[in-house]
């Protein structure tokens, strides 16, 4: 033996010695020796466990090598510019240096440098285990340094490697902006190109252009917004919708930019449309009011075939007719011209003369006379009341109100101009009330309008009214008044006040308490204008204005303006009767010479009484009289028979009315074969439209 191992064996042993320790270390990760234990690890695992000097376990750990290559040439760089992105190659092997395949590596940088593609930064090794994935500059203008880290999870373990690189800017230019054509007809399309160069060179890496222009800001045009590179070249499509003009056209990529022109024709005008006329309906010349207008503006549009707005188009005016001294933009005669705006539309002024009529503006195209149209009539009429056409009315005059809140009554005003025509929608009409309560105001519409009048306090009480009939409650004054007009008697039919003509004027309107016409302190007055000093003349004879009296001395002995009004009562009534008038009749037989005997009694009657509540005004309307008869005779027959009581329709139920003193009612009384004249009792019993009774009685003598 010791022969064998002598020499060359010697050496020969000294070689194969390291070579198989070497090999331990391998397959056993590593250990020490002494003890016994497993000599390999099983393939693919990374910890294994050997006898060595710690007794214990060694663990090794997979191993990542990352690299940065150009992505165009594949050249090793870490340089990265923008539109020359970088390949990052990571490659994991196992502690023995064999590939891991199906491995997930985590990719992440500095977002604000560099961006990855794709973005999500996550990339799967193949058998070679090779994992690749493109790093792009954030941006044209990004520069600075930054690292790529890789992360891989093994069975547990994480790995981690990182590479660093270096961000530059790049440069780019843009070049050649030009259209396919640089004249464009109305509404037509083109295209638009620009070269991108990057550092000098067509750039064959996709960038977006942003592209913009005047018209496309304002709505007249429509182009490509954003485009991106084929082949250094990004192409955006133009199209007018109306431009008319020059139009300039930028092309746009991180900070520079280059511009272009197309000129853009005019659209040709096909067509004009009445669009409006704000108001529809004028006030006489100098007789505007609150929400009157003697003028207004009449618009129409001017569009092309496609019915697209044409602006920058002269259009002619003219009236059809003039009569009273009708102005168009203010010009007495002859027609005007006015020029269509961006929007297409172009308008005019018409103020109304002295006459009502209807009339229309005709437009034509300037450049083309047999484009012409006209508006809808416009009304002129003095649109505002005037005080004999002003009229006040009330649905329920006596409502059961004097002890029940809460019943309802409409009040209603009608108010017409001059002519007898409808005051102008929205005509405001104002109310007060001397008790109960009602609506502040209304609007007109069609010349009418009313609000709802309610019974509660306030409840007159200490009243004055009528005297001849000693009412002293329960009568409540409504004033309806409104910005209108003194009425005048005209003439010679012109329609206008022209002096020396009678009118009829006004001072201020006032809440008549008292029904007698006059001011008296405590009653509300409505004043016109505190300058208004003078005498106002007697009221017209012919009662017109019993109902809408003035204050004296409030007058200004002019024709003008003034508050046009009307009074009217309603009355809160009571259920309970209060008087009947007369109470008692007397039966006067008539004498016959012929008859047996001469003088026969009645055998039918009627009588006709005053019936009021229990302030001397009418029952509530629509209150339902009945009779119950206590009126006897002798028949024929010696009998003593009961006399029958009704009351005939007209009579049976209260009428709508605030007449001071109550209502007439007749009662009929009838017998049979009457041999003594009828006597007794009638009972009266009214029931209110509530519910409510209250009763009296008739003397029958």
């Amino acid at each position: 033996m010791r022969e064998f191992f002598s020499g060359a064996a010697r050496s020969h042993v000294r070689l194969i010695a390291p070579s198989l320790i070497a090999l331990a270390l391998v397959s056993c990760g590593g250990g020490g020796g002494g003890g016994s234990g497993s000599t390999s690890c099983p393939g693919g695992f990374l910890t294994c466990s050997g006898t060595g000097t710690d007794n214990g376990s060694t663990t090794q750990t997979p191993k990542v090598t990352l690299t940065l290559v150009d992505a165009g040439t594949g050249t090793a760089t870490n340089n990265l510019t923008s539109g020359k992105p970088l390949t990052v190659r990571a490659v994991l092997v196992s502690p023995t240096g064999l590939p891991l395949a199906n491995r997930v590596v985590t990719f992440t940088t500095d977002s604000s440098l560099a961006v990855f593609d794709p973005t999500s930064g996550t990339r799967l090794t193949d058998a070679n285990g090779l994992a690749t994935i493109n790093l792009l500059a954030a941006d044209l203008a990004s520069s600075g340094a930054a690292q790529v880290t890789a992360t891989v999870d093994v069975d547990g373990a994480s790995v981690t490697q990182k590479i660093a690189y270096a961000v530059s800017p790049g440069a780019v230019t843009l070049s050649n902006l030009t259209a396919n054509s640089n004249s464009l007809s109305a509404y037509g399309s083109t295209s638009v190109s620009v070269q991108v160069f990057f550092n000098g060179v067509l750039t064959t890496t996709p960038l977006t252009v942003n592209f913009s222009s005047g018209c496309d800001s304002n709505g007249k045009a429509s182009i490509t917004k954003s485009v991106a590179t084929i082949n250094g070249v990004a192409t955006a499509t133009y199209t007018d919708k109306g431009c008319a003009g020059s139009d300039i056209i930028t092309a746009s990529l991180q900070g520079t930019s280059a511009q272009t022109t197309i000129a853009v024709a005019a659209p040709r005008a096909s067509n004009i449309g009445y669009v409006s006329a704000s108001p529809s309906s004028m006030a006489l010349a100098g007789t505007g009011g609150a929400g009157l207008s003697s003028s207004s503006v009449v618009t129409f549009k001017v569009v092309d075939s496609t019915n697209n707005p044409v602006a920058s188009k002269a259009v002619s005016f003219d009236l059809s007719t003039r009569v009273g001294g009708i102005k168009l933009n203010n010009q007495a005669s002859g027609p005007v011209q006015a020029t269509s705006d961006g929007s297409g539309l172009v308008s005019v002024t018409v103020s109304a003369g002295s006459v009502p009529t209807p009339v229309w503006v005709t437009a034509t195209l300037v450049d083309d006379p047999t484009i012409v149209t006209q508006s809808t009539n416009l009304t002129i009429s003095t649109g505002r009341p005037t005080q004999d056409r002003f009229s006040l009315s009330i649905g329920t005059f006596n409502i059961e109100g004097w002890s029940r809140d809460g019943t309802t009554t409409r009040a209603n005003v009608y108010a017409f101009d001059r002519l007898g025509n409808p005051v102008a929608d929205g005509t405001v009409i104002n109310f007060i009330s001397e008790g109960a309560g009602i609506q502040p105001s209304c609007v007109t519409a069609a010349g009418s309008c009313s609000v709802t009048v309610t019974s509660g306090e306030l409840r007159p009480r200490v009243d004055s009214e009528p005297s001849n009939f000693a009412v002293k409650a329960g009568r409540v004054t409504i004033l309806a008044y409104a910005q209108g007009e003194e009425s005048f008697d005209d003439l010679n039919q012109n329609n206008i006040y022209d002096a020396g003509e009678v009118f009829r004027d006004l001072g201020d309107a006032f809440v008549d308490n008292t029904e007698d016409r006059v001011w008296a302190s405590g009653e509300r007055e409505i004043q016109f204008s505190a300058l208004n000093t003078s005498a106002c003349p007697a009221y017209p004879s012919d009662g017109r204005y019993a109902n809408a009296p003035y204050k004296a001395g409030t007058c200004d002995g002019v024709w003008g303006n003034a508050h046009v009004r009307r009074n009217i009562v309603l009355v809160l009534s009571s259920h309970v009767i209060g008087t009947v008038t007369p109470s008692t009749f007397t039966i006067t037989p008539k004498a016959n010479p012929t008859a047996v005997p001469p003088v026969a009694p009645v055998c039918s009657a009627s009588f006709t009484f005053r019936m009021s509540d229990i302030n001397n005004n009418p029952l509530p309307a629509g209150a339902a009289l009945t009779a119950t008869s206590s009126v006897t005779y002798k028949n024929d027959t010696g009998d003593t028979v009961k006399a029958t009581v009704s009351f005939p329709p007209g009579s049976d139920t209260v009428s709508n009315t605030n007449a001071p003193g109550g209502t007439f009612h007749t009662v009929l009384i009838e017998g049979s074969k009457c041999a003594t004249d009828m006597a007794g009792k009638i009972g009266i019993t009214v029931t209110s439209p509530s519910g409510d009774a209250s009763s009296a009685e008739l003397t029958i003598n």
